[in-house]
């Protein structure tokens, strides 16, 4: 405990913060604060602490796109999966046996239903 101590310790006598503390309000407001000596000394971590934060508002900004973009990708999938399906139940109901009789019947044509049962030609040559 005693080590943390010394730490603090040096730090907080190595910094003068007597400026900051006899800032007031129209020092922060004209941007007089921005003059004294501890702040000068920490001017890059406060340029990397902007840049950081305009990297996470961009990344945020990008993952709300890219969700965005998968949220309207699902809605378009799911209407295509839905014309398919009614598609391929018309296109059943149109090639059912009784549908192409009726077509069949319709236009003229003359065919006739076989009265026969299709039976299985058999190969004489033997596989191998």
């Amino acid at each position: 405990m005693s080590f943390l101590k010394k730490i603090l310790e040096a730090i907080r006598g190595s910094e003068d913060f007597s400026d900051i503390k006899s800032s007031t309000l129209r020092d922060i407001i004209n941007g007089n604060i921005l003059t004294n000596k501890f702040l000068q000394k920490q001017y890059g971590l406060l340029i990397m602490i902007a840049a950081l934060t305009f990297l996470y508002v961009d990344n945020r900004f990008y993952c709300e796109t890219q969700l965005a973009k998968e949220i309207s990708l699902k809605k378009k999938i799911l209407d295509v999966k839905y014309e398919s399906l009614t598609i391929s139940a018309e296109l059943m109901e149109i090639s059912r046996q009784s549908n192409v009789m009726n077509k069949v019947n319709e236009s003229g044509i003359g065919l006739v239903q076989s009265t026969t049962p299709p039976f299985v030609i058999e190969d004489s040559i033997p596989k191998k």
